[in-house]
């Protein structure tokens, strides 16, 4: 006899976790799109950009509705270069190189950023650290090469030596002085942060405390690339170009495409076929930018990943940095292929330049106007805003307290110790020397 009643199989589950997890992908590509398009896409209100529909062939010029925003002298002028070295490079964090150019106690690298004179250092403890390149007896350079190794790094004028700690362990002619401190004389430090991914940073501002640098989004940016701590440093070129810092941008997309940033946090917490089902693409981004002057390309040649770092000389003047590095064990057919890459892409940014430099003449050699052909345009209109919110924001403080700010500057010592100091150093200038020290 059959069953009065029959009992229905459980309904599946599997139509409802398809629908949660295409639900929660969903969402968290929009959480992340809108996300990231704040943090990387500065577009400003008054910056009308070219529309999606647009059929030119050329690129087109942005129209900047508040004319004294963009002065005429953005990209030549003495005086907007000044108020930038106060506004950005005495206090913004900057990017300048990596632990993996560091291998063992000593080894340091000396660069001059805006006329800043710094250098980095390997400390016998492990911890990497900057320092002003100034010696703290006359202000001459504590070092002249742009690298090298030692623990002890003199100066040549009157030998006043540091270790790699920047605390002074020689000063001759001082020793048995009434009231002269050592400890009082080390060398200036830099405040310096390395990130997790091993990119070291420094901020000039002399103030005891700076808020650390934001390298969340950089991070990110390194852990779905084969970029990290362990890379290895295959070598670098500089080549200098007769152009304004801010024209960096421009340079770099010669190296590094931007296109697809957008697209790089959804690539690392779904598995590929979801992605695919849900029309997500898993290309990302193989590069970023970190403001002001340095940005970060993964190559496409696996394993291989470098840095260009635009560092200003002077307001028409800009030395460009390329760094290559490995992720990978060296090998000698390695170490030829990074040679051809590193020659590859240095072809491509002297050339770049080149092109650069020739708009650049014209714009310098047009006086009747604002040089048209060098306005800020779609691709770097995030970084012009950037540097322009920067100068804003810096002389609204100089505005305040009605006179420049110099946050890089220290101000020198006045007391009654520090006069005999100085008339100390004033006598010893005229005592000989000797033949010149080497370090």
């Amino acid at each position: 006899m059959e069953a009065l009643y029959s009992v229905a199989p459980p309904a599946s589950t599997t139509p409802l976790v398809v629908g949660l997890l295409v639900g929660l992908a969903l969402l968290y590509q929009t959480w992340t799109r809108s996300f990231i398009q704040t943090c990387f896409e500065y577009l400003p209100r008054q910056i009308k950009l070219p529309s999606p529909e647009s059929t030119l062939e050329h690129e087109e010029i942005i129209a900047v509705s508040k004319e004294p925003d963009f002065s005429a002298d953005w990209w030549t002028g003495s005086s907007t270069y000044e108020l930038e070295r106060r506004a950005i490079f005495s206090k913004h964090w900057l990017c300048l190189s990596h632990r993996s150019q560091f291998s063992k106690p000593g080894d340091y690298h000396a660069l001059t950023v805006a006329g800043y004179p710094v250098f980095l250092i390997l400390g016998k403890d492990g911890e990497l650290r900057a320092f002003h390149n100034v010696c703290r007896h006359r202000a001459y350079p504590v070092t002249r090469k742009d690298r090298g190794s030692s623990t002890v790094l003199g100066c040549r004028y009157h030998g006043w030596s540091y270790n790699s700690l920047g605390q002074l362990i020689k000063a001759p002619h001082f020793d048995g002085v009434a009231g002269f401190d050592r400890a009082q004389n080390a060398l200036f430090a830099v405040h310096t942060f390395t990130s997790r991914a091993g990119f070291v940073l420094v901020n000039l501002d002399t103030s005891l405390k700076v808020p650390p640098p934001e390298v969340e989004l950089l991070d990110a940016f390194v852990g779905s690339r084969e970029i990290a701590l362990r890379s290895r440093w295959e070598g670098g070129q500089t080549v200098e170009g007769q152009v304004n810092w801010k024209l960096s941008v421009r340079i770099a997309e010669s190296l590094i495409d931007t296109e697809g940033i957008r697209s790089l946090g959804s690539q690392r917490r779904f598995p590929s076929w979801l992605l695919n089902r849900l029309g997500v693409s898993q290309e990302g981004s193989a590069s970023m930018t970190v403001f002001p002057i340095t940005a970060v390309k993964a190559i496409d040649r696996k394993g291989y990943w470098c840095t260009l770092t635009c560092i200003p000389v002077s307001a028409q003047k800009t030395s460009f940095r390329l760094d290559l590095y490995s992720s990978s064990s060296s090998s000698s057919s390695m170490i030829s292929e990074a040679k051809a890459i590193t020659q590859e892409t240095t072809n491509r940014l002297q050339k770049t330049i080149a092109e650069l430099e020739t708009a650049y003449r014209s714009c310098l050699e047009d006086t009747s106007s604002a040089c048209v052909t060098l306005q800020p345009t779609a691709k770097d209109a995030g970084m012009q805003q950037a540097v322009l919110d920067a100068l804003k924001t810096h002389l609204k403080l100089e505005r305040q307290q009605g006179a420049e700010v110099f946050p890089a500057m220290r101000k020198p010592r006045e007391n009654a110790r520090f006069e005999q100091a100085e008339k100390l150093c004033k006598e010893l200038d005229c005592v000989d020397r000797g033949p010149d020290m080497s370090w």
